[in-house]
C-alpha cells in the first residue's frame, strides 16, 4: 500500500512541474516578444525606434515596411544616359 500512495504522490508531483514548467515557458515567451510591443515612427524612407535603454538606443530600419505602415516607394526607372553606349558595326 505504501508503494502505491508514493507513486501517486509522485505523479501530482510530476503533474505539478509540467505546469509550472509551461507558466515559466509561457512568461519568459511573453516577456522577451514585449508583450505591448515595440512602437516605430515612420520617418519617410526608414522606420526609426527610439529606446531608453543601451545598447541600442536608436534603431533604423530601411528595408521592413510593415514595422510602421509605410507603403514600397514606387520604383523608378534607371536613365538610359548612364549606361554604356556601343557602337554597331
Amino acid at each position: 500500500m505504501l508503494k502505491q500512495s508514493n507513486y501517486f504522490f509522485s505523479q501530482k508531483i510530476l503533474t505539478f512541474r509540467r505546469y509550472f514548467l509551461k507558466i515559466i515557458f509561457v512568461v519568459g515567451t511573453a516577456s522577451v516578444l514585449g508583450c505591448g510591443g515595440t512602437v516605430w515612427k515612420n520617418h519617410g524612407d526608414s522606420c526609426i525606434r527610439i529606446s531608453e535603454k543601451p545598447p541600442l538606443r536608436r534603431v533604423i530600419n530601411y528595408s521592413d515596411h510593415d514595422l510602421c505602415g509605410r507603403k514600397l516607394s514606387p520604383r523608378t526607372a534607371p536613365n538610359p544616359q548612364t549606361r554604356p553606349q556601343t557602337e554597331k558595326d
